[in-house]
């Protein structure tokens, strides 16, 4: 079974991790190296430009929900998934992006459809553009929640009808 180094933008959110059961389900004859990326615009600072390779604190940004849901990942689909792991672009070209995916060996990339990546930071940037104009193969994910997802913003209440009588 030939492995496929791919690509998925991530926002750390428990909804972006269904493009990976999405994947496996869409394709399971094949096996990945999963490379899960969030992408922040590239510094104008000479000095956080030195320190760029060894910087850490965006890792703090992943929460421990999330790294257990991708743990269950790991062992749902052992066969499916040979290595996931999370990395960041510092980069706002198609050129430097180019370059990352290149490097990485990256050959594909998997978007959930309808997914609004949110910023992490104000450093933050939309991965849509870059992701379409790379050249590289895009495959589109349509997935249910990996848990019904309840719109905290949203509560319907039934009151039972009360009834008048007239005296």
């Amino acid at each position: 079974m030939k492995t496929t180094n791919i690509l998925i933008p991530t926002d750390f959110s428990l909804a972006s991790l269904n493009a990976i059961i999405g994947l496996v389900k869409k394709h399971p004859e094949e096996r990945f190296n999963i490379t899960l990326v969030h992408f922040f615009k590239l510094s104008d600072s000479e000095a956080e430009l030195l320190m760029l390779a060894r910087r850490s604190r965006e890792y703090s940004l992943i929460s421990d929900e999330f790294e257990d849901q991708l743990n269950d990942i790991r062992k749902n689909f052992p066969l499916q998934v040979a290595r996931v792991h999370a990395e960041f672009f510092y980069g706002n070209t198609v050129a430097m992006f180019k370059n990352f995916l290149e490097a990485r060996g990256i050959e594909t990339i998997a978007c959930l459809d309808c997914h609004e990546y949110k910023q992490l930071t104000k450093s933050s940037i939309d991965p849509q553009l870059l992701v379409q104009r790379s050249g590289c193969k895009l495959i589109n994910i349509t997935q249910a929640p990996l848990r019904p997802q309840i719109d905290e913003n949203v509560i319907a209440i039934t009151l039972p009808q009360l009834q008048t009588q007239q005296i």
